[in-house]
């Protein structure tokens, strides 16, 4: 692995989290949702070991990742009505890439063993 994270790499992440995302937003079963939601987490993940640790992309990581959730969690409970859940969800991705764009690549070997434990908490 070279010293820096390729923007390439990057980018090829972003791309797996936002087909994810607008897989979630096509709708779909509830296990289809379900499975939607499990790969969502595992492509964050792989793309935080990209990144030093930073708590405003940890928090903007967290919001999207629980916004995701909860769109497929009351897919069928309607606790509030799916276009404000899909622009809570488009804000929060806004959010996320934002502070994927200036959060810092990381310059050791990844590692995103604590993405696990912690981020995704809220949901």
């Amino acid at each position: 692995m070279t010293d820096t994270i390729s923007s390439e790499v990057i980018q090829e992440k972003m791309d797996h989290v936002s087909g994810t995302l607008n897989a979630i937003l096509s709708g779909g079963g509830e296990g289809y949702l379900r499975e939607l939601q499990g790969l969502l987490q595992k492509n964050l993940t792989g793309l935080l070991s990209l990144f030093d640790r930073n708590p405003d992309l940890d928090a903007a990581t967290s919001d999207f990742y629980a916004a995701a959730a909860a769109i497929v969690n009351d897919i069928d409970a309607e606790s509030q009505p799916l276009a404000r859940k899909r622009r809570l969800l488009r804000e929060a991705q806004a959010r996320f890439e934002e502070r994927i764009r200036i959060a810092e690549p990381n310059r050791r070997k990844p590692s995103a063993a604590w993405c696990k434990n912690e981020i995704f908490l809220a949901a």
